[in-house]
């Protein structure tokens, strides 16, 4: 397969996009008419239906100007008039390249499909590392960078990614052409805790779990509402920053991110929250310090256990107001000795948990009985 038609796969629905309903034009004498089955929540992928098959969209960047095609069929493979990677379901095979997917995969009873991930040291799934310890699940990207060659050997069906900016990359030609098929999902990029839960949807269409997902998402959402709605009529809204430095930068949530909106629906105050972004930005200490010197709570210290380790990394970070206040919380409370976290792998499919922990730590007396799951207070 050419470079040029992998790009076309890319770049056909974007202007197909905003339609509904799509109608290939095909002069065939079976004609398809695709029904768009509209999302709850999220905004990054679509799902067109058909009775022979099911089209999945999902977007490569955050102006949607990128997006790629598969057609998932069960049974006869269909004949549709654009560009597409065509994959039979159920698939078999799969490899994980980021652990949300193991998160997700796990939720819809599929982890024995799983025979390839990125790195298991970033793995928190006990099952997925026995496999992996003894070589019945590859490691495929330890060095950070994909190995191709041993993607080749292990040869999954599909491969789950996210958009790495670089679409000859994400779309290798010699995975496509030993038709290993790149299903590049863009959750990350969704500006609600929900939205990014509801791409279980889109990874279920891979294993003919469209029921379970549906009903898994419902719960999920419905338990993040409810809790959601108790903090709704809380006067005394706490102030709250997240991050450390990382050498001189200090990047901090876009406040149209997932991450900013969940500590809004926790009934914090962001102290980011003027910048509109939904991607990170960067600032210096000095910056920081401006805007977040006497926040009341503190999150997501990177992989510090204890108030010495914060201090350790930067002795200025001693005249934060939440620091003497001792309101740090980590979000590394489930971990691995190798350091791998189940608040990546677990804890971004279950949005409405994450909800829970914060708000017992905004809002203690709303969740008298509640313990952490994934932050701990830091000592």
């Amino acid at each position: 397969m050419q470079a040029s038609r992998c790009f076309l796969y890319v770049c056909f629905f974007i202007f197909c996009i905003a339609c509904d309903r799509i109608a290939p034009q095909s002069q065939k004498k079976d004609s398809y008419s695709l029904q768009e089955i509209k999302n709850e929540e999220a905004s990054f992928f679509k799902i067109y239906k058909e009775k022979k098959a099911v089209v999945l969209v999902t977007y490569l960047n955050v102006a949607k100007t990128d997006s790629v095609v598969y057609v998932l069929y069960p049974n006869e493979k269909p004949d549709f008039s654009f560009q597409a990677f065509y994959i039979k379901t159920p698939v078999r095979s799969v490899a994980c390249l980021a652990s949300v997917f193991i998160g997700s995969l796990a939720n819809l009873n599929v982890l024995d499909c799983v025979t390839a991930v990125d790195n298991a040291d970033f793995i928190y799934n006990a099952d997925i590392l026995k496999k992996c310890a003894v070589n019945q699940i590859k490691q495929v990207s330890k060095t950070g960078s994909l190995n191709i060659e041993q993607t080749l050997v292990c040869k999954p069906a599909v491969l789950f990614t996210n958009p790495g900016g670089d679409t000859k990359k994400d779309f290798d030609e010699r995975l496509i052409k030993a038709d290993i098929i790149p299903v590049v999902c863009a959750d990350y990029f969704e500006t609600s805790p929900l939205a990014r839960a509801e791409w279980v949807k889109a990874l279920a269409l891979f294993f003919n779990k469209e029921e379970k997902a549906d009903s898994l998402f419902r719960f999920i959402k419905n338990r993040y509402q409810t809790l959601k709605h108790i903090t709704d009529t809380c006067l005394n809204k706490p102030t709250v920053f997240t991050e450390l430095k990382t050498g001189d930068v200090w990047y901090v949530a876009g406040s149209e991110s997932n991450m900013a909106q969940m500590l809004r629906d926790a009934g914090a105050h962001y102290v980011f929250d003027d910048n509109h972004q939904i991607s990170a930005l960067s600032y210096t200490i000095e910056q920081v310090l401006t805007r977040a010197r006497a926040t009341q709570y503190w999150l997501h210290l990177h992989e510090a256990e204890t108030l010495s380790d914060v201090l350790k990394q930067d002795a200025r970070y001693a005249v934060f107001s939440a620091f003497k206040n001792k309101k740090l919380y980590n979000n590394n409370a489930l971990q691995t000795t190798a350091g791998a976290n189940a608040y990546w792998e677990q804890g971004l499919n279950r949005p409405d948990e994450l909800l829970e922990d914060l708000i017992t730590i905004f809002h203690p007396s709303l969740a008298p009985h509640h313990p952490l799951k994934y932050y701990k207070q830091l000592k």
